[in-house]
């Protein structure tokens, strides 16, 4: 025993002079060591001698040489393990801090593949501890999150997912893999399971330590929270870089990582390999949601997944697995691998437009609301329950695994697909290069080839945007204002009025100006109407206020043609794009005769949202820019509740000039329930 301990801590400093009193306090415990230790110990320094002296291989025999004060065993780097461990964590570390994450993960992974077990684990057997074996396994610890930072530069969250967990698991208190999962997982689309890490890792370290975690993780926490796309990965992935070792292949897991319901062990599913599409989304509520009660964040994430459910089996779809924001769908074809393929892109491009309707409806509410989608097609193992038809089929394979490696990496509110894909649905859909590396091209649009296409609206909308189109060649045939006032429950009647803004942006043979505006209860926030001038005027909020002014001259000066008359305008006018709250009566009559030059210039539609929230100075300049002696072709589209009616019995009665649309309740339409409950929430805390 005393040779081999001896042996294994000259090789723990190899090349390296090691004291003899270092080598006794090694052999024995403190003021244990017997009288004849240094005999004992130069005995066996002989023994080992002979031993080392014997030719075993091609390399050179290490040499046991005697250098005061003790002895260096001379050995070259490749025939000690740990040398050349180190080795290759100094090249895997020097790749990473040069931004070549490849290179990095081969070396550092080949680094680890040395370890066979604990350092010295037959004299940790029997009792011998050195500080030296503690710190190589700490080292160990910190190569494999070096392996894992490189591993998720590479798009490997999947990959490194259960190692990982095992990692947390053992080592709680390492706060730079708690974070390294908590990536992986939110990368993997599982933002609870995320937070849940972060959790727990809280309660650790509040109660083991007295501590708070620190503020890189507290950081990730919020990042997660709020859907920060910082957490994405890079829209380019890394490249192999030719100096860098040959990428080993990575073994996939034998079950896809989208989840899908338990198989029993004693049931036998028949799987076979079909040529389809797979259809991944995951969804993005938006900072705004994560400020909601918890109960409505659970209907709003049902009613984003009852939408895209709708949408997948109205392209002839199914839905194969749901979890949390992830949703799976399978399109297969037997008459054309080219139609199911057009059905994913197709479903794909609904769920991600009525959510972009849902996320321009709700600036008020929660704002952000967004899908992420991409679609592969080609061969998935598809298993069929017993009882088919009842239980949706298990899908999975090389083909779900790209898919949701290509998910992780695209931006909120786009669809991304595989070259196959766009290869067999070119003739159908428009899009454009420049995706990520996994799926490198961007759906545009759908069908007749032009961007931003709007959903078709269903039955009962579509009538009431007849009549309100009618309207609007009405206001511009005749030259006079009109007034519109769609009443109905929040959600449909918002629902309604951003559907008409697409349609009369999109479809106008000759331009038309939208403006809209959400009227809110708070005397802090950017009021309606200067909500509209600065849509007007070009003004943004990164303007400075010199800035601003500038460009609400410039527009004046269009507008008017008159120095005096602008001058009148701007006095009124400037206040209300520099400060917050209701405007002053003499500011709205500015604002009124602003929309009267604006309309008499080229047809305008003016949106005003939740009007029943308005003070009556804003009500009564609404009534009054419907007044037909204005002569201009401006149209007023107003939404509110019956509150409307309650507080003006008389709104736009027996004018000629005006129309009211009353909706019925929420339908059972996903997009309907699901501004609905998103808006619900704010209308009741102003009841």
């Amino acid at each position: 025993m005393r040779q081999r301990s001896a042996l294994a801590y000259l090789l723990l400093h190899a090349n390296q002079v090691v004291s003899t009193s270092q080598l006794l306090g090694a052999l024995w415990p403190a003021d244990d060591a017997p009288m004849t230790a240094r005999k004992i110990l130069q005995n066996a320094i002989w023994r080992l001698r002979g031993v080392l002296a014997r030719p075993s291989s091609e390399h050179p025999a290490p040499e046991l040489l005697t250098r005061n004060p003790g002895y260096i065993l001379r050995v070259r780097p490749e025939q000690v393990d740990l040398l050349v461990f180190q080795q290759r964590v100094a090249a895997g570390r020097a790749a990473l801090a040069g931004g070549r994450p490849l290179a990095a993960r081969d070396l550092l992974t080949d680094a680890l593949a040395l370890w066979r077990g604990s350092v010295l684990a037959d004299l940790a057997e029997e009792g011998t501890y050195w500080a030296e074996v503690s710190s190589i396994q700490k080292k160990r610890l910190d190569v494999m999150e070096d392996c894992f930072e490189a591993e998720l530069a590479c798009g490997g969250h999947q990959r490194v997912l259960h190692e990982l967990k095992a990692l947390v698991e053992a080592e709680p208190l390492r706060e730079r893999a708690s974070r390294q999962l908590m990536l992986a997982l939110y990368r993997c689309g599982r933002q609870a399971d995320a937070l849940a890490v972060y959790g727990r890792v809280r309660e650790a370290l509040v109660d083991g330590l007295g501590l708070e975690p620190s503020p890189e993780l507290q950081q990730l926490q919020r990042a997660v929270l709020t859907q920060d796309p910082v957490l994405d990965l890079p829209r380019t992935a890394p490249v192999a870089e030719h100096a860098a070792p040959a990428a080993r292949p990575v073994p996939r897991p034998e079950s896809p990582r989208v989840p899908g319901p338990p198989v029993p062990e004693a049931v036998e599913m028949p799987s076979e390999y079909r040529q389809a599409s797979v259809l991944l989304l995951r969804f993005g509520l938006g900072p705004d949601v994560g400020r909601l009660p918890p109960e409505v964040v659970d209907r709003v994430l049902d009613a984003v997944t009852q939408l895209a459910r709708e949408k997948i089996e109205a392209e002839g779809g199914i839905v194969a697995s749901a979890l949390g924001s992830v949703l799976l769908g399978l399109f297969d074809d037997d008459t054309s691998e080219a139609a199911g393929a057009v059905r994913a892109v197709r479903a794909a491009a609904a769920v991600r437009d009525c959510l972009a309707i849902a996320s321009a409806t709700l600036r008020s509410a929660a704002h952000g609301l967004s899908a992420h989608g991409a679609v592969y097609t080609g061969q998935v193992v598809v298993c069929r329950w017993p009882g088919a038809g009842v239980t949706p089929p298990w899908i999975g394979g090389h083909l779900v695994d790209d898919c949701q490696a290509a998910l992780s990496s695209v931006p909120a509110g786009e669809v991304h697909v595989c070259d196959t894909t766009r290869r067999l649905t070119e003739p159908h859909i428009t899009y454009r290069e420049g995706g990520t590396v996994l799926a490198p091209w961007e759906l545009m649009a759908v069908g007749d080839g032009f961007p931003n296409q709007w959903p078709a609206p269903a039955g009962d909308r579509e009538c009431e945007l007849d009549l309100m189109r009618a309207i609007l060649l009405r206001t511009r045939h005749r030259s006079t204002p009109h007034l519109v006032t769609v009443l109905g429950p929040s959600g449909r009647k918002t629902r309604l009025l951003v559907e008409f803004q697409r349609l009369v942006e999109a479809g106008a043979a000759e331009p038309v100006r939208v403006l809209s505006g959400t009227v809110t209860p708070s005397r802090d926030g950017m009021s309606a109407p200067a909500e509209m001038l600065a849509s007007y005027a070009g003004i943004v909020a990164e303007d400075t206020p010199e800035a601003a002014s500038a460009k609400l001259d410039g527009v004046l000066a269009v507008l008017t043609g008159d120095q005096d008359i602008a001058r009148t305008l701007r006095s009124s006018l400037r206040p209300m794009i520099h400060s917050r709250g209701p405007v002053r009566r003499e500011a709205l009559a500015a604002w009124r005769d602003f929309l009267i030059l604006a309309a008499s210039k080229h047809p305008l539609v003016v949106v005003w949202d939740d009007l029943d929230l308005a003070d009556e100075p804003l009500l009564d300049l609404v009534e009054r820019l419907a007044d037909p002696r204005a002569d201009v072709p401006l149209l007023n589209v107003v939404g509110a509740d019956a509150r409307l009616l309650a507080r003006r019995p008389g709104w736009a009665a027996g004018r000629p000039q005006a129309m009211t649309i009353s909706l019925g309740p929420v339908t059972d339409d996903a997009l309907d329930q699901l501004l609905e409950c998103l808006l619900m929430p704010g209308r009741a805390a102003v009841a």
